[in-house]
């Protein structure tokens, strides 16, 4: 189904999202080629990691960056050309690669594809719809994200089915292109905002955050930083500190996780077909949640829902490091399908929960300070969870790995259960 609505509450024309489709198509079929082209090669999780971290390396400081040319006004539309127009030169190149390293860099400025986007589409949102009309727009290119996430891991599967993995950006790079095609059905909107109207709804922000959960409205100042620490001294003003405390953790966890279970999974002797399966299957799990359960409890925001999905994900990072000191051959797809429920139905809760407590903690003239802390301690966990991952699963075990990540969420989840219940 082809989205349409009419621009600026005016009918002044007609505007279609259907490039989304192609494009998270094309951008997470990269996200799960980049580890298994690197374990095709000979790498290992630390080159797995290595990856990763220069993912991140280049994609927290450019969000600022980007940021900051979107609220110059103006060129929406080609910034989406660019984002496009990255991921399929990234694509090709992936395709010619014949090294690790290559992969690495490679991988690297792929990041500008996510941080050119996010605050790009966006304000193109806030820009062409009127405002009773956001939260719609919102629910849908949330849905098309994950139809193409989906699209692009099938064409994994069957792919990786018959052909070496080293082919597989070939997919990708069309993906990219028929994108590009379709960016052209965009108008420019008439008119224009900053990233600051993001913060007009609770709706704005938690999509914004969901995307890529780093918006920096200005840089951050090291006084930012010194009135996070003066607020955690005080009960009264503890709220925010502790909200990203946990959303720190959260994300640290992620990442931890996440970037070491690719090669796991190649480690028990899985097919690169098999490993694109269950990637369908996690998003089908937070698909799921997103576009069901959420809109069935509406409007009960609250950090005890937060911290019960918390607790839901970590018990599903703790499995799989019991089934990993567990099971060492191709069994793991079948355990891996339960601990990807918890992970993916827990996934879309947390966000939305935490990210509304977010908005509504924030002080009123203070955003901007308060997000740039925000989003400076994600990317830490960012960095940090991606690039320690490879070597503890290296050096020490998965299981390790895996158990850590679990009890950085449990911590998440006390954070919130000790405070809110004051």
């Amino acid at each position: 189904m082809m989205l349409r609505v009419k621009e600026w509450g005016g009918g002044q024309g007609k505007t279609t999202w259907l490039f989304l489709i192609p494009y998270y198509a094309s951008a997470e079929g990269v996200l799960v080629y980049v580890p298994l082209g690197v374990i095709s090669l000979g790498g290992s999780v630390i080159d797995v990691s290595l990856a990763v971290t220069a993912y991140y390396l280049l994609l927290v400081p450019t969000t600022l960056l980007w940021g900051y040319i979107c609220d110059l006004g103006g060129g929406r539309k080609k910034l989406l050309y660019l984002a496009s127009t990255i991921s399929l030169l990234s694509s090709i190149a992936l395709y010619f690669s014949t090294s690790i390293t290559s992969i690495i860099v490679i991988f690297g400025i792929f990041s500008q594809t996510a941080a050119i986007f996010a605050p790009t589409f966006n304000l193109l949102i806030l820009e062409t719809l009127p405002k009773k009309q956001w939260e719609k727009g919102y629910t849908t290119s949330i849905l098309y994200m994950f139809i193409g996430q989906i699209i692009g891991l099938f064409a994994g599967v069957f792919w990786t089915a018959f052909f070496h993995i080293a082919s597989y950006p070939l997919i990708p790079a069309i993906f990219s292109a028929t994108a590009l095609l379709l960016i052209s059905k965009i108008s420019e909107p008439k008119i224009l905002l900053e990233r600051r109207s993001i913060l007009w709804s609770a709706q704005g922000l938690i999509h914004r955050l969901t995307h890529l959960p780093l918006i920096f409205l200005r840089r951050p100042h090291l006084t930012d930083f010194k009135s996070i620490v003066i607020m955690s001294r005080k009960t009264l003003t503890r709220e925010i500190p502790l909200i990203f405390a946990a959303s720190f953790l959260f994300t640290l966890s992620a990442n931890l996780f996440f970037t070491s279970y690719t090669p796991y999974l190649k480690h028990t002797g899985l097919s690169d077909s098999e490993v694109f399966l269950l990637n369908i299957y996690i998003v089908a799990a937070n698909a799921f949640t997103s576009q069901f359960l959420l809109k069935r409890f509406s409007g009960k925001v609250s950090h005890a829902v937060a911290s019960k999905a918390l607790i839901a994900r970590a018990i599903g990072m703790l499995l799989a490091a019991v089934f990993a000191s567990l099971i060492r051959d191709t069994r793991i797809f079948y355990t891996t399908m339960l601990v990807y429920a918890l992970l993916g139905t827990a996934y879309a809760t947390i966000n939305s929960n935490l990210n509304s407590l977010l908005f509504r903690a924030l002080p009123a003239g203070k955003q901007g300070g308060m997000l740039g802390v925000f989003s400076s301690l994600n990317g830490i966990a960012f960095l940090f969870g991606a690039f320690v991952s490879g070597y503890i699963s290296y050096y020490f075990s998965y299981t390790t790995t895996f158990f850590l990540a679990a009890t950085l969420v449990f911590l998440a989840s006390i954070i919130l259960e000790i405070h809110y219940k004051r």
